[in-house]
């Protein structure tokens, strides 16, 4: 859209005065963003490599020994690679990457992003183009001014008018008619150039390029604008707390629970490797009534171990109360989780060996915690607003892991099996979870209640 405001003329006028990247930073996007494929022809013994496009030849033997490793080292751009039998049904190979650079510009702080293209054939040279298509300006006060290119969206993609002027842009993962649901001006799981030039007030505050090994985690914007402007993220940065930092970014809570007790744990030596787990040690000692300032609790030798000695704790507090309190306190309960996450029942997916299902009452999600021995239900999830839980079983109906998904963020924020254990359907759990986040993203649209 056209820019509004004096701010907004501003930036969409720097848009159009920066220069381009260099060779350097363009010559490591054509090199590192794509996967290194070498095609073959087994009888003339000619290969080719897709990154470079060099055509060498070689003895039948040797491209059928080459093809059975499935490894070719190229003496042109000296990749190693896989290697795949040439097919004339292969056409043209075109692949698209977003590329980003994070540097400064008079001043600014500015995320560059590029779309890049590799179009390749057996008859033809291997082309790359590299496009900006927009960026993301952050002042020191830490406000967002994106400017871009015109683009469209479709069921097939996106397409971007490299040749019409700049634009003000808006983040649009929710837009109304879009068919991806994905925020188009997101930067976070991008590839990027693994140097970035920051301003002196965000490398005051704590950035380092050691941030950008989190980029599939969260948006690099994101964690420059929590830094300029969130003082216990800038905290738990500088002071090498990164799983807490992990935390809060996943969460986009801006909010620091128990942040006595991190300053307890600083003062330690003391970083705390599982931040979740951690929080919910300190909120269920709470609960018992142990001194939360005490560095002998803040700061356990093994924090598992006294995780699961509080929760057993707690779990044989529990059992001492008779079966029909613990009914009736459930009970009290369901009316506001009914009203609270009621339009989430019944939604399931999955596949044949994995279904996970939204936990429809308070009930069954006490007996979950119970028969999966962790604390789901005594740390009270079912009353957190932004969060929703889901458990996860096999085709027999065996439980394999608790899920707890995020309403902000639409990712899984902690999947545990019993004891706190990791299944061996972890990273499948979380794949289909986050895979089918347009079920409850979409939930007021008919037909989209089940997923196979």
């Amino acid at each position: 859209m056209r820019p509004r405001n004096q701010r907004e003329r501003y930036f969409v006028g720097l848009a159009g005065k920066l220069p381009p990247i260099t060779e350097k930073q363009r010559r490591y996007a054509c090199d590192n963003l794509f996967e290194a494929v070498a095609v073959y022809k087994p009888r003339k013994g000619e290969v080719k490599c897709m990154c470079c496009g060099l055509v060498t030849y070689w003895d039948s033997g040797v491209v059928k020994a080459m093809a059975e490793s499935d490894e070719y080292g190229c003496p042109g751009c000296g990749k190693q690679m896989r290697m795949e039998r040439y097919s004339p049904d292969h056409g043209e190979y075109r692949e698209a990457r977003f590329y980003t650079v994070i540097t400064t510009f008079r001043g600014w702080q500015v995320a560059r992003t590029f779309d890049v293209w590799r179009c390749s054939s057996w008859n033809k040279p291997t082309e790359y183009s590299v496009n900006e298509i927009f960026q993301t300006w952050i002042d020191d006060e830490g406000k967002e001014t994106i400017t871009g290119r015109r683009h469209h969206r479709s069921p097939f993609g996106q397409s971007w008018d490299h040749h019409l002027p700049w634009e003000i842009k808006q983040h649009n993962a929710s837009c109304t008619g879009a068919f991806q649901m994905d925020d188009t001006f997101d930067i976070a799981g991008n590839a990027f150039y693994p140097v970035a030039r920051v301003t002196p007030k965000l490398r005051r505050n704590g950035w380092d390029n050691e941030m950008m090994k989190y980029k599939n985690i969260f948006s690099m914007t994101d964690a420059m604008r929590w830094l300029l402007t969130v003082p216990d993220a800038e905290m738990l940065w500088k002071t090498g707390q990164k799983d807490l930092f992990l935390r809060m970014m996943g969460r986009r809570d801006m909010t620091l629970p128990y942040r006595y007790a991190v300053c307890i744990a600083n003062r330690n030596g003391y970083i705390v490797d599982d931040a979740q787990m951690w929080m919910d040690y300190l909120g269920m000692a709470a609960e018992l009534g142990m001194d939360t300032h005490n560095p002998k609790v803040v700061c356990p030798p093994d924090l598992k171990e006294a995780h699961d000695a509080v929760l057993r704790r707690i779990a044989r507090i529990s059992r001492q109360k008779k079966a029909e309190k613990e009914r009736l306190e459930a009970a009290t309960y369901e009316e506001s989780y009914r009203k609270l996450k009621g339009q989430y029942f019944g939604i399931s997916f999955g596949n044949d060996a994995v279904r996970i299902a939204v936990i429809p009452s308070v009930a069954e999600i006490a007996e979950e915690g119970r028969e999966m021995r962790h604390c789901v239900y005594q740390a009270k999830y079912f009353n957190k607003n932004d969060s929703l839980i889901l458990s996860a079983r096999d085709a027999d109906g065996n439980r394999l892991e608790t899920v707890e998904l995020s309403l902000k963020t639409f990712k899984v924020l902690q999947s545990r099996a019993k004891f706190n254990q990791k299944s061996s359907r972890h990273e499948e759990i979380i794949r289909l979870v986050e895979e089918n986040a347009k079920l409850f993203m979409n939930i007021g649209q008919p037909g989209l209640r089940e997923a196979v």
